[in-house]
């Protein structure tokens, strides 16, 4: 999903269940317009997609098996549905499950709930969004099976799936509400699909999770229960994918880490890397990781991308792997 300053939407790539909005279910190689106008954010999941507007409604697109559309039912839509139709503030968008920040700080879930990632104290799947924390909530972030709270006094909170370490308690107990993990000093949050990631006040960056492929970057392969520091400061943005992470420092770099069959990292090689590698040394102002894909922006509003391109993900018309990022026009 591409946002556009115009506050337009785009998409592009896979289709099987609509998730791209476009009223139908036929993959995309080149981005297609979806919506004109009135966009303010978006969130991908694995086969669907969430969208908030200027008006704080809630919408959502795509595959609904588990009810992660939140429309009360678990059938899947090739169009976008009106979920709520005001005070939300925040989406985040996981492999099956869907989190919503409204206006009053409260924390909304739906979807697959079987590692307790919706963090309503069961496992049972939910079709319809059910409220997790009544207020003090200022960022959420959905990863596979488990989920990121950050609330505004700078505490961490997390839920669901601990079989990796990716809550950073320092355990491998999975939870289905959310526990405390660090209580104070977190600015930014990012929820793999296995792993986590978190930029503190002071601009440094820690991890703990599954790092089979070194996507914590801590220069090993070996997997962290309790939260690491990986770069003691300079960090200004973080993206969790599946099996690797972008980082985005203050002076505009790009760099990453962790898998890179698909040439996701952009480095020019299919090499693996444990620590974080520099890809561009400027101009870089937000990234997103996908499953074996990156994406990012820069200063000048371009967008770039880099690594497979199965279904035309990437969406510069061709569905051949790139190395290095490439400029996807529309």
């Amino acid at each position: 999903m591409i946002l556009k300053t115009n506050g337009s939407l785009w998409a592009v790539g896979r289709n099987d269940f609509g998730e791209l909005g476009d009223g139908t279910s036929v993959d995309k190689v080149n981005p297609v317009e979806i919506l004109s106008s009135g966009v303010s954010q978006v969130s991908a999941g694995v086969y669907h997609s969430l969208i908030l507007k200027n008006d704080g409604s809630l919408w959502a697109t795509g595959d609904n098996w588990y009810g992660q559309l939140g429309d009360g039912t678990s059938v899947d839509k090739v169009n976008p549905v009106e979920i709520l139709s005001s005070g939300v503030s925040q989406v985040s968008a996981g492999a099956y499950h869907s989190l919503i920040l409204k206006n009053d700080g409260s924390l909304w879930a739906t979807g697959k709930n079987g590692s307790g990632q919706l963090g309503d104290g069961t496992q049972i799947d939910k079709t319809s969004l059910v409220e997790i924390l009544s207020s003090g909530v200022s960022q959420i972030s959905a990863g596979a099976h488990h989920s990121l709270i950050l609330k505004s006094d700078g505490s961490l909170w997390a839920t669901g799936s601990n079989f990796n370490g990716q809550l950073g308690d320092g355990t491998y107990e999975s939870q289905n509400v959310p526990v405390e993990i660090l209580s104070s000093g977190v600015s930014q949050i990012s929820a793999g699909d296995h792993h986590s990631l978190i930029i503190k006040n002071d601009g440094s960056l820690w991890g703990a999770g599954f790092n089979a492929a070194g996507q914590l970057g801590v220069g090993t392969t070996e997997e962290r229960y309790i939260l690491v520091e990986i770069l003691s400061s300079g960090v200004s943005q973080i993206s969790a994918g599946s099996y690797h992470s972008l980082i985005s420092k203050t002076d505009g770099s790009l760099w990453a880490t962790g898998r890179n069959f698909y040439g996701q990292l952009g480095d020019g090689t299919y090499l693996d890397s444990y620590s974080p590698v520099e890809i561009l040394s400027s101009g870089v102002s937000q990234v997103s990781a996908g499953d074996s894909h990156s994406l990012f922006i820069k200063n000048d509003g371009s967008s770039w991308a880099t690594g497979s391109n199965l279904n035309g993900k990437l969406g510069n018309g061709v569905s051949l792997i790139e190395l290095t990022p490439v400029e996807v026009e529309f």
